[in-house]
């Protein structure tokens, strides 16, 4: 399975935060529009790397990312 730059660091921060973050906290934090950010959300589901719930929070509606599993470095 090969990442792109942008998918490797969504998953290099959901790891540094212990697997699990809010999408609206990966977007802020690696800078990138929301619908970027979903749209390398739904790519590492599809690749089963990570999973999402939708989460409600008062009137609003969030995101909730899991890494789903730990991906093996690239041997180069």
């Amino acid at each position: 399975m090969r990442l792109n730059e942008d998918e490797r660091r969504f998953v290099a921060y959901l790891a540094e935060r212990g697997g699990s973050a809010y999408l609206y906290e990966v977007r802020r934090a690696l800078s990138m529009p929301h619908t970027s950010a979903w749209r390398i959300a739904r790519r590492l589901q599809e690749m089963e790397v990570i999973e999402s719930v939708k989460v409600r929070i008062g009137r609003r509606e969030l995101l909730r990312i899991f890494l789903k599993r730990r991906l093996n470095p690239v041997k180069r």
